[in-house]
């Protein structure tokens, strides 16, 4: 009787665990044409911009936001980019390259992700990548990676 207790419990639970962090789009501007999804605690979109572009632009992102970046590991075609927020939560930046002018950005936020601030996020990229401050990194060749902070 307790085991069959213990194991609805656990059902109970993971279910509404599932049901808590689906997935849902998210819209990016009023009309509604340009929408990111957030799946599973993770806020995905795509941009238009090469991937050492947008490591460029989310590593700006990432200080005019005041997080502290702690690892960086940035190659030709992808890139991964870690940063602390002053509550120290971490911020986990995945980017790879789709094509030669898209690129995919992923954000998470700690373990569970944080939509709010994954946007704000987002929307800091978006704006460094559109004032074409963000250039790939000078000295980088081809393929190799730039590790820091780990």
């Amino acid at each position: 009787m307790q085991r069959s207790r213990t194991l609805l419990a656990l059902a109970l639970a993971a279910s509404a665990l599932a049901l808590h962090s689906g997935c849902s789009t998210v819209p990016l501007n009023e009309d509604g044409n340009m929408q990111a999804t957030f799946v599973a605690g993770e806020f995905r979109m795509l941009v238009n911009a090469d991937a050492p572009r947008t490591a460029q632009a989310t590593g700006e992102a990432f200080r005019q936001m005041g997080l502290f970046e702690v690892g960086r590991d940035v190659r030709t075609f992808e890139a991964s980019l870690v940063a602390r927020t002053p509550r120290d939560e971490r911020v986990r930046v995945s980017i790879r390259e789709v094509n030669s002018r898209q690129t995919e950005l992923r954000i998470r936020v700690d373990v569970t992700g944080d939509r709010a601030f994954s946007r704000k996020l987002y929307e800091q990229i978006e704006a460094n990548l559109s004032r074409g401050g963000a250039s790939a990194p000078a000295g980088n060749p081809a393929g190799a990676g730039m590790m820091s902070g780990w």
